[in-house]
């Protein structure tokens, strides 16, 4: 029997997560622990590169040992390293990218530099039956991007956000409105007890006929709203707004999938093809109902996957593993900040 092991690593931000999963005739994940610095970063009212780096660098040797505690397996029995080198916080990244290299060293072992977008996107291969090609959807704190992906090794960008991303909407949105981080997750419950429609909000690059997005100037009049209105926040006109203040974004968002639709339709001749949606944002209950009610064939990133974490970086390494390197030349990957291209990694 063909079995592959595979150890995933992310780092990109302040989640650190190891993952190791078992491809025979199907695949398992067999371990998957993550450590969420929501606490230690409360009081930023976000993420602080120094500090979410420092939090990686303590946690991945005790994560490393957690991961193979109740398994049959030693690092020894891995066949692949996967790890996320783009996009992200580059003090956190190049914090998982050194412990990756650092195995690769004393064990040999082959390295997969993973840009962790396209392994949000992918990650719905690991519990679903998804073919390609297949429109994706990627919705994160960082990014917002329309993607028509073609293989496991083509991604066009569609169209995406001209400035903030969808998570950074609700992030500094729940900022201002006083719910402080992770901003995403108290919105959404606040306004499962709230009236969408009671508020107006604007859409960015509403009537450009394009997958175009712009969430900037939400975040403007929300300010704005909340310097002329003063809700108590356990008051239904408070529940009403973070609704409302959600619903912006839920529309901005199903409201571009169409105009990414009509785009795959016109430029790839392509009619009958899935819609994936996958990143922090996808586990929003609001987006979830809004686009599998308006969209056909519409399939979400399981939330346990959706989130940054080590299960989606050590599937797309195996996925991809044709291209990854072998030790020494492993020793020779770097980390980027910023979205880059697959093969501009070295």
């Amino acid at each position: 029997m063909n079995k592959k092991i595979v150890l995933g690593i992310e780092t990109s931000c302040d989640d650190t997560s190891i993952a190791i999963i078992e491809k025979t005739d199907e695949l398992k994940v067999l371990s998957l622990i993550s450590y969420d610095q929501e606490a230690s970063l409360k009081k930023w009212g976000g993420v602080v590169p120094e500090v979410a780096a420092r939090n990686h660098l303590t946690k991945l040797p005790s994560l490393l040992d957690e991961s193979f505690k109740n398994l049959e397996y030693t690092i020894n029995d891995v066949d692949l390293i996967g790890v996320t080198v783009t996009p992200g916080l580059l003090g956190p990244l190049l914090t998982g990218l050194n412990c990756a290299k650092s195995l690769s060293l004393v064990y040999k072992k082959p390295i997969l530099p993973v840009n962790h977008l396209y392994a949000h996107l992918e990650a719905i291969h690991i519990d679903q039956n998804i073919s390609y090609p297949y429109l994706g959807l990627l919705v994160s704190g960082g990014h917002s991007i329309y993607f028509w992906v073609e293989s496991k090794s083509s991604f066009v960008v569609l169209g995406s956000t001209i400035d903030d991303a969808a998570g950074e909407a609700f992030d500094k949105g729940a900022n201002l409105l006083g719910l402080g981080y992770p901003g995403g997750q108290n919105i959404d419950k606040k306004a499962k007890l709230g009236n969408k429609d009671r508020f107006e909000f604007p859409i960015g690059l509403k009537s450009s006929a394009d997958c175009r997005l712009s969430f900037s100037g939400l975040k403007t009049a929300l300010r704005v709203f909340l310097d002329k209105n003063k809700f108590a926040p356990d008051s239904q006109d408070f529940y009403d707004l973070c609704a409302s203040y959600q619903e912006a974004i839920v529309k901005a968002l199903s409201l571009k999938l169409r105009y990414a639709i009509k785009k795959v339709k016109e430029e790839f001749n392509t009619k009958d093809f899935q819609i994936v949606v996958g990143g922090g944002v996808a586990c929003n209950s609001a987006l979830r109902e809004t686009l599998q009610q308006k969209y056909n064939d519409v399939y979400f990133v399981s939330p346990k996957y959706c989130t940054d974490n080590g299960a989606m970086i050590a599937n797309y390494a195996l996925i991809n593993q044709d291209d990854a390197l072998s030790y020494p030349k492993s020793l020779e990957l770097d980390a980027r900040g910023r979205f880059i291209n697959k093969k501009d990694y070295l």
